[in-house]
């Protein structure tokens, strides 16, 4: 039984998991309101949750020891080794405390008939030196746990269990069928991943094709922005030469003119001097004079 000065380290441990200090009158206090929590649900499954934990812990007489001896029994069956409160309660960190106990006692009911003699026995050892309890009274808890639940709920609701039970054995890398062993679980199971791996599948490849045509279009965009570039350039480059030639003629068209003014210039100047020299003689002197002379012999010629 467990002591009232103190928690055995596997109770410790369990109630490391619901978030409670290791102190017997807080986890004494807990679990009196959690199975109250538990018995006022209108789910079904939470409500006979609630009062197979009460039955237990008034019908044995022992406290809280009876609820919490069947729910560290559904621990281990779960997959919790329950060996520290660190490491366990870092594991289920995110856990409802209601849905930890419905999925406890539902493999406390699907698990337990599950196992050989020898596993079981293995387990009712464990909780005995865990809990520092009889192996006996432990088994009592366990069969009453199990029969008292049986007549609470239809085979129906009985199936809901498998969902919590499902859910928390995940946690410790267990599936349903690895709690239960039937066969219908295995089955269910197996389609499940299926149905995820091929999920995955079909997100991947989507994911695949989304991502080839992101890189076409980005290559596309790519090319069209580089030949733009290779156009514009194009286009400057062929705008710069005609803008080269026109100023280039032009030019040569203000150098032509200006030769031809100074041409003009020059023409004129030559026409200035001639006129200069062929123009009207001044007054009193004539442009050209006529002299007289005459030969030895007398005849007269005209010499310039």
């Amino acid at each position: 039984m467990l002591s009232v000065l103190r928690l055995s380290p596997m109770a410790a441990a369990l109630a490391g998991i619901y978030g409670v200090v290791s102190a017997v009158d807080q986890v004494n206090s807990f679990f009196n309101e959690h199975i109250e929590r538990l018995k006022a649900s209108d789910n079904k499954i939470i409500a006979s949750t609630g009062r197979v934990l009460e039955g237990a812990k008034f019908g044995f007489g022992l406290g809280y020891a009876g609820s919490i001896a069947i729910l560290a029994a559904g621990q281990l069956l779960l997959g919790n080794t329950l060996a520290a409160v660190a490491v366990v309660g870092g594991a289920v960190a995110m856990t409802n405390p209601i849905a930890m106990t419905c999925a406890a006692v539902g493999a406390v009911y699907y698990g337990w008939a599950a196992l050989t003699e020898h596993e079981r026995s293995a387990i009712v050892d464990r909780l005995a030196e865990g809990l520092e309890m009889g192996t006996e009274l432990i088994r009592s808890l366990i069969s009453f746990a199990i029969r008292t639940t049986n007549e609470l709920l239809s085979s129906k609701q009985l199936q809901e269990f498998k969902t919590f039970i499902a859910n928390q054995a995940a946690q410790f890398g267990k599936s349903l069928y690895d709690v239960t062993h039937q066969m219908a679980d295995f089955v269910k199971g197996t389609a499940i991943k299926a149905g995820d791996l091929t999920g995955q599948a079909l997100t991947s490849a989507s994911s695949a094709v989304k991502g080839a045509a992101r890189l076409a279009g980005q290559a596309a965009g790519d090319t069209a922005t580089k030949v733009g570039q290779l156009t514009g350039k194009a286009v400057e480059s062929t705008s710069s030469a005609v803008k080269t030639a026109a100023s280039s003629v032009s030019q040569v068209a203000e150098k032509t003119a200006s030769t031809a003014k100074g041409t003009a210039k020059a023409v004129g100047r030559a026409a200035t001097l001639v006129s200069k020299r062929s123009g009207p003689a001044l007054p009193g002197l004539p442009l050209m004079s006529t002299v007289e002379f005459k030969d030895v012999d007398g005849s007269p010629e005209k010499t310039p």
